[in-house]
């Protein structure tokens, strides 16, 4: 008897719902980054372009991320107040790993029907229906073989979308996330139209000025702990007010921990705008990994978070930031030992490893 690929008869199931759909609302998590606004913005052209009434929705108000706003689109995403028929639209969540990071419970309650598409391992599967591909670089991947499936005709504007999100989530294609598939993806977006040089500048070499003293102050308050192999800053409100950056400006700023030498795990403490209401204080971290021998959603989710093997985050309420670097110390060193990795200097191959993880979840 044939073995039924699950992955494949997922994206039939999706690829038959939303085709069959009259009224769909996307959204994706809150304070979206390139995969998500990137998955939204496709997914929303290709409805539209089959005929589907579709909006896009966020429920976060924040500034998107200067990186993604050359995306055409985003002007036109429904931001904080839910549109007035949200309740009768199919919900379609792209790139959200749980329900509550759309931001907005009386939309997810409310809604007749939930689609769920993501990449991320952790994913809670949510939806009524669960296209969930772990192995996935990033959704916008997934996408690209469900409009396939859907008999999209993929626009350059769509091209440009799906590639974003693919450029961003595989970390420049350097993530062991980033298969075979991936590149050939990445070829054929390109092959119809994309301008993948200009994406990268935009993406990665228009820095505001605000941006950069941030990322200044960043180093001005560097932990280098494990024996050199993790990296920790922290930011706190009075950069942000001090810079004129806003939390958007973040954006990337962990990568550019973990590019230190010997460095294998980065973490950005960052404070949050509840900080300044007096209550308990309020970090977002994120995490990056140099190699999938040490899992950081592992890490993220013992403080409530989640993500993948190479890049996680989390929200803590309640401690300070020594506390949370005493934290990751003890996790990371943990890990390290686990792992068989020495300090830095005494096992470089160890930056090289390109072994697989413990992430089983299929590719595409």
């Amino acid at each position: 008897m044939a073995t039924v690929n699950p992955v494949e008869q997922a994206l039939q199931a999706v690829a038959e719902a939303l085709k069959a759909e009259a009224r769909v609302l996307i959204t994706c998590h809150v304070n979206p980054d390139g995969d998500a606004a990137g998955s939204m913005i496709a997914l929303h052209r290709a409805l539209t372009q089959l005929g589907v009434d579709s909006i896009m929705y966020l429920a976060s108000t924040e500034p998107v991320a200067v990186e993604w706003r050359f995306l055409a689109g985003l002007a036109e995403v429904i931001r904080g107040g839910l549109p007035d028929d949200y309740q009768f639209r199919t919900l379609v969540a792209v790139d959200c790993g749980n329900a509550e990071r759309i931001g907005n419970d009386d939309l997810v309650r409310a809604a007749p029907r939930i689609i769920n598409i993501d990449h991320h391992a952790d994913n809670t599967r949510f939806g009524e229906i669960n296209l969930v591909v772990g192995g996935a670089s990033s959704t916008a991947e997934i996408l690209f073989f469900l409009l396939q499936r859907m008999e999209v005709n993929v626009s350059p504007e769509i091209a440009e979308a799906l590639y974003t999100g693919i450029l961003v989530d595989s970390g420049r294609f350097q993530y062991a996330s980033a298969s075979p598939s991936t590149f050939r993806v990445a070829a054929d977006l390109i092959s119809r139209g994309v301008d993948h040089t200009a994406i990268f500048r935009y993406v990665y070499e228009t820095v505001p000025l605000s941006k950069v003293k941030l990322s200044c102050r960043m180093f001005d308050r560097l932990t280098i702990a494990c024996g050199g192999r993790l990296a920790a800053a922290v930011l706190e409100m009075s950069d942000f007010n001090e810079t004129g950056a806003d939390g958007s400006a973040t954006e990337g700023l962990v990568d550019s921990l973990r590019a230190i030498d010997g460095v294998l795990v980065a973490a950005l403490i960052y404070a949050q705008s509840g900080n300044q209401g007096g209550g308990a204080p309020l970090y977002r971290i994120s995490l990056r990994s140099s190699t999938e021998r040490i899992s950081v959603q592992r890490i993220a989710k013992a403080k409530g978070g989640g993500g993948h093997v190479q890049a996680a985050g989390a929200s803590i309420t309640g401690e300070t930031p020594a506390q949370i670097i005493s934290f990751l110390t003890e996790r990371v060193d943990a890990a390290l030992k686990r792992a068989g990795i020495k300090a830095a200097g005494c096992d470089r191959a160890a930056t090289g490893e390109t072994a697989r993880g413990e992430s089983p979840d299929q590719k595409l």
